[in-house]
């Protein structure tokens, strides 16, 4: 286990990676909260429901819905019926797919800052370090789509995505337990 004072640094690393993402995808976008994910989530899952992002992005329904309705009056969002109709759909515009790629490009420039000081053999431990951590704690795919809100999707397809992986070998271990008991 690491000591507090390494568990301090790692919290003080979280919060200013955090902050420093959040400053420079907000101001891309000129919107803040949660509206940069949500370009990005409905990016990487066109033709999902409201309720899909508000799982995702860890809002209420009614606060998603909110939020939606901003992104649709700036012409972002398109809304479409779903099978039921009590079902919205949601897919971006061309001018949000043009602003999701432009969140992302603030997101890879806010998190190279902080990899940049690291030689490039630190980098590769880095990432195999954050693969680990990832791949150990990953829970559920919802617990995935919420983790990966503002990933690049296309540079950790789904099969090669540590928290994926992690997710999908503990619930073939569990389907497993399962069928043995």
């Amino acid at each position: 286990m690491l000591d507090c004072r390494s568990l301090n640094l790692l919290g003080a690393l979280v919060v200013s990676v955090h902050d420093k993402m959040m400053e420079l995808v907000e101001a891309e976008l000129g919107m803040g909260g949660q509206a940069p994910a949500a370009l990005v989530t409905i990016t990487h899952n066109p033709g999902e429901s409201v309720v899909f992002l508000s799982g995702a992005l860890r809002l209420s329904h009614p606060g998603c819905v909110r939020l939606v309705d901003k992104l649709v009056q700036a012409g972002l969002v398109e809304r479409g019926e779903g099978k039921d109709k009590r079902v919205v759909t949601l897919t971006l515009s061309a001018a949000g797919k043009r602003r999701s790629q432009e969140i992302l490009r603030a997101r890879r420039k806010a998190l190279e800052l902080f990899a940049q000081p690291l030689r490039r053999h630190q980098q590769i431990q880095l990432t195999e370090l954050l693969e680990t951590i990832l791949r150990e704690t990953a829970t559920t795919k919802t617990a995935g789509d919420t983790a990966c809100r503002l990933c690049e999707e296309q540079h950790c397809p789904q099969p090669e995505c540590p928290i994926t992986q992690g997710f999908t070998r503990k619930s073939d271990a569990a389907g497993s337990r399962a069928a043995t008991a």
